[in-house]
């Protein structure tokens, strides 16, 4: 959150150990940070560097330069809440200052800043409807989403994942066993969320059951598959599409082929380039979009529609398509050996 950035949490670097003892006494946090006449950030001093300055022999007129401390962490503004959060909670740093790229301080991120995430209006819509052919005899008696990873339902967590970053209001397809889904998150009053349904009668494929819910799609939303499990910000996730005025963003992950063997580049039996062992990558799809709600009336009502039709239909009308790379943990419980993966190093993940 961009604010006007209060005198006492600043300091500088010409300034006296009093004036920053002063300063810290205002600001509470128990530091200072050290800035030039540009508000380039040179370092920080703390009420510790203060005692041990004093200890030392050094007087409360002397100056600052030779106590504050240059080797100081910091955030640029690129930064996304989640990796902030971590950083922070690995650090044990309760404010970070947040600069430009030519270290101008611009702001001062607090913990309880990045902790607390806005409530959201927009609706995540949960696609949970498929057979899980691919998981049998699990998927059985009980439909993908419901497996569990730890002690929950795959489904579970994708909501608890979402709540905590500010999302309440869920749409969840159901087809397949969907009753079980139902009974087991009611209207989501137990999970302090919101929660709709929207039923297949018939397969509609990866896009067509939203086509159920326009009505109530008024905002930017979120699509995911019921089996996937990720460490994406989702907060950032829907900024990144919004700030990028795309129509439809997809979340991409980068998928490498490694060719064992020397590749060669022909024309006509002549080689053009030899490549030994090359490695080319790709981005493929991760199961998870942000769509605008104009955009829906290219999706075919209560028809089998699946999500790349959809996209490919949205780029030849010329919207704007784009990708958001998912760098954090990503899988996709599609197959046995992905879930006993995910089963056995759940703790870990």
């Amino acid at each position: 959150m961009k604010r006007a950035i209060k005198k006492c949490y600043l300091i500088d670097s010409n300034a006296t150990i009093k004036k920053a003892m002063e300063n810290i006494d205002r600001n509470r946090i128990g530091a200072v940070f050290v800035i030039n006449e540009e508000k380039v950030l040179l370092g920080t001093i703390t009420d510790g560097d203060i005692r041990r300055a004093l200890l030392k022999g050094y007087k409360l007129e002397d100056s600052i330069k030779s106590i504050y401390n240059k080797n100081f962490k910091y955030i640029t503004h690129m930064y996304d809440k989640k990796k902030v959060k971590e950083y922070m909670l690995r650090y044990g740093i309760r404010q970070l200052p947040l600069v430009d790229e030519n270290k101008k301080i611009l702001d001062l991120i607090f913990f309880n800043d990045i902790i607390c995430y806005d409530k959201k209006e927009n609706y995540v819509f949960i696609l949970a409807g498929g057979l899980g052919t691919r998981l049998r005899p699990l998927t059985d008696k009980i439909p993908k989403p419901m497996l569990t990873v730890g002690d929950k339902p795959i489904l579970e967590l994708i909501i608890e994942q979402f709540r905590e970053y500010g999302y309440t209001n869920f749409i969840i397809s159901l087809n397949y066993k969907g009753e079980i889904i139902e009974n087991y998150f009611k209207d989501g009053s137990n999970f302090n969320v919101n929660i709709e349904y929207v039923k297949e009668n018939k397969k509609l494929g990866t896009a067509g059951s939203i086509s159920l819910a326009k009505d109530k799609l008024n905002k930017p939303f979120i699509v995911i598959n019921g089996d996937i499990l990720t460490g994406i910000d989702f907060d950032a996730f829907l900024n990144y599409h919004i700030s990028n005025d795309f129509d439809i963003t997809v979340g991409a992950r980068n998928y490498e082929v490694k060719i064992p063997y020397g590749v060669m580049t022909t024309e006509n039996a002549i080689i053009k380039s030899l490549q030994e062992k090359p490695i080319y990558s790709y981005h493929i799809n991760g199961g998870i979009y942000v769509i605008n709600p104009y955009i829906l009336k290219f999706l075919p009502y209560n028809e089998y529609y699946n999500m790349t039709d959809f996209i490919e239909n949205v780029i030849t009308r010329g919207y704007r398509a784009g990708i958001y790379n998912i760098t954090d943990y990503w899988v996709d419980i599609g197959q046995m050996k992905d879930y006993k993966t995910v089963s056995e190093n759940f703790s870990k993940i």
